[in-house]
């Protein structure tokens, strides 16, 4: 009878945990920044794209998924679920956008990451709760992920 309360409560637990993780991301804006005053040196490869300009379209999706994490249900595995696949549909359609390399190598693992998350999450929604350890594992690469992303946005 105590495992029922406990797994309505991982959801609440996951969407904390995720959105922690992404306003780790949270990086100057473009405009705020000195790189957008003074224009970078194109790197081979980045089709004119800076790492600011492609930091901040990265931002933007993030401050979406950040606002879709904040409107969800947290006692709705199902809306944590239409969340996190949402951020990483986002992520799969800004990807086209991001033609800075170093910036865009970040993409597809960060993609990746909220599409296990939405899977693993889907299944404690069915009672998995087996798959509790996997979003723990999701949440610390998650922060990864945010720390290498905010390191290089920081000096980009």
């Amino acid at each position: 009878m105590r495992r029922r309360p406990a797994l309505r409560a991982l959801p609440l637990a996951v969407a904390i945990a995720l959105t922690a993780a992404l306003a780790g991301c949270t990086a100057p804006a473009a405009d705020d920044s000195p790189a957008a005053s003074t224009p970078a040196a194109d790197a081979a490869g980045n089709e004119g794209q800076s790492t600011s300009d492609a930091c901040a379209i990265v931002q933007e999706s993030i401050d979406g998924a950040t606002a879709t994490f904040a409107s969800a249900d947290p006692s709705d595995p199902a809306s944590v679920v239409t969340a996190l696949e949402s951020a990483s549909a986002e992520l799969g359609t800004i990807s086209a956008q991001v033609t800075n390399d170093d910036v865009a190598a970040l993409l597809p693992p960060l993609r990746d990451m909220f599409a296990q998350a939405a899977e693993a999450m889907a299944a404690m929604a069915e009672g998995d709760v087996s798959r509790a350890g996997d979003i723990s594992a999701l949440s610390a690469r998650f922060q990864e992920s945010a720390a290498a992303y905010q390191e290089l946005c920081e000096t980009g």
